[in-house]
């Protein structure tokens, strides 16, 4: 049984992780960020009330950025709530502050302008993954799985390509990106892990059927791809689409038969 997620917990654990690639992260957004060091997040106003950003750091030109994640359309109590996060940032370190919010709902990037007096006005720069082409960068990360150049920016794609524009479904999706994380020859082991910890999370969070939910779950926890499973076992309905994703994702079958370390015939008789 596949155990579901809180909306609190799974927001939590996003930025969290988001938080460990956020350079990359941003980079990807269009938000080209030159980073100096990290600030303290929490805010306290005049009334004691205390206040929490997502991320705030220094750009090495010397202002503030503030990134905040966001899992819903900005509205104005937002727009209010990030203006408070500037004027106290501004207040606390003497600095002039940016606002980007990261959206995974939004459906293209978009500014917001509001006055704060008749001569300066406060920007919030929303950057919207549904607005990146998420089959584009798909195959761009196939390729680079291939040639053993996964980076950085390539990590932050993984973890975030199921909100981008695509014609597929999520629960597709994450059948491809766990089918390449399996793949990635060139990751460090933690790294991998703390990767396929956060697929985990998108399987509680987002697939329904138990069923897949737990067929997808078994994929995201071998340990590199699908070394030592029995011909039985790649029958199952589940791992003989893993094959199948692979052959879609442009792998060819002598890479695939070298994967599951099975002779090719036996993976055509998987196919039939």
């Amino acid at each position: 049984m596949v155990i579901q997620i809180s909306d609190k917990f799974y927001d939590k654990a996003f930025k969290l992780q988001s938080i460990k690639h956020f350079e990359s992260l941003c980079f990807n957004c269009g938000i080209f960020i030159e980073f100096d060091h990290f600030i303290n997040s929490e805010l306290v106003d005049d009334g004691e009330t205390t206040y929490h950003m997502d991320i705030a750091f220094v750009y090495r030109k010397g202002f503030i950025a503030v990134v905040e994640f966001q899992s819903s359309v900005v509205t104005e109590d937002d727009v209010d709530r990030f203006m408070k996060y500037a004027v106290l940032t501004h207040l606390r370190e003497g600095k002039n502050v940016h606002i980007y919010v990261i959206s995974t709902v939004e459906e293209q990037d978009r500014v917001i302008r509001r006055k704060w007096n008749l001569f300066n006005e406060f920007t919030i720069y929303i950057k919207s993954l549904k607005f990146i082409d998420g089959n584009k960068t798909l195959n761009r990360i196939k390729q680079r799985i291939k040639n053993n150049e996964v980076n950085n920016e390539d990590i932050a794609d993984l973890e975030t390509i199921i909100f981008m524009k695509s014609d597929k479904s999520v629960v597709e999706l994450l059948w491809e990106i766990a089918t390449l994380v399996n793949c990635i020859e060139n990751m460090d082991g933690n790294e991998l892990y703390d990767l396929k910890m956060f697929l985990e999370m998108y399987v509680r969070k987002f697939v329904d059927d138990e069923y897949e939910a737990q067929k997808l779950m078994e994929l995201i926890e071998m340990k590199k791809d699908l070394y030592h499973r029995t011909v039985d076992t790649i029958m199952s309905r589940g791992e003989a689409k893993i094959i199948n994703n692979l052959l879609e994702n442009g792998f060819t079958l002598d890479e695939i038969c070298a994967m599951v370390n099975l002779e090719k015939n036996y993976v055509l008789n998987l196919l039939k």
